[in-house]
């Protein structure tokens, strides 16, 4: 089956579910929300044959595992489907650090961006001290340290092999990380003032266009 079928399929679950966010529906949302991570996958499989990348889609499986945990309400079904991405973003750091050099690293950009990304994680976990459960705190910071260093690595890609390819891998990177940014302080956030980013919809768009440039960039289609 041609892997584009798999991306289409994909846009129309994304559709719908941005669309059950926007009028929270939780039905909507509810039922196209497991379909993104599989097509996804599906997409990595075909595109890749006779020999597909298993750890990517095996990242995006476990980010799929992540997705249906999260849809369960309560703090340890929150916990479960945080150690899911957590594990989802290792095999993410492994994938892009193969193509890292890393007797040549660009440290120039490496430097900066990773006190860019560590300063914002500690910038959400300190707006979110207050609220986060107390055993909860450390895997969370953990966890957006993790992103980030799945973020830097794909920076590296891109610094080191510049491309479409690679400049789509890191801006779904980039999405991936802001998604976890708002989704902390949709949940935790100590300022309970409304904000237009404090919503489902704004996870989920970030979230969707994260995860695809990602999976594009990584495993292209032509």
């Amino acid at each position: 089956m041609p892997p584009y079928v798999f991306l289409i399929l994909f846009a129309f679950a994304a559709a719908f579910n941005l669309i059950g966010a926007v009028k929270k529906n939780k039905i909507m949302s509810g039922i196209t929300k497991p379909l993104l991570l599989p097509l996804l996958c599906l997409y990595c499989l075909f595109s890749s044959l006779p020999s597909p990348d298993c750890l990517l889609i095996c990242a995006f499986a476990l980010c799929f595992v992540g997705d249906v945990l999260l849809m369960i309400k309560g703090d340890i079904f929150f916990t479960a489907g945080g150690v899911s991405f957590f594990f989802g973003h290792v095999l993410l750091i492994i994938v892009f650090t193969r193509c890292a050099d890393f007797k040549n690293l660009p440290l120039y950009a490496v430097i900066p961006a990773a006190a860019l990304y560590f300063g914002m994680t500690a910038f959400i976990m300190a707006r979110s001290r207050k609220r986060v459960p107390k055993p909860l705190f450390i895997p969370m910071t953990l966890y957006l340290v993790c992103n980030a260093v799945m973020n830097v690595f794909a920076l590296t890609r891109l610094v080191t092999a510049p491309s479409v390819w690679s400049c789509l891998s890191y801006a779904g990177a980039v999405l991936f990380f802001l998604s976890d940014c708002v989704l902390f302080l949709c949940r935790y956030d100590d300022e309970e003032r409304k904000r237009f980013y404090k919503n489902d919809f704004c996870v989920m768009l970030t979230y969707i266009t994260g995860v695809l440039p990602i999976a594009v960039g990584l495993v292209p289609f032509v």
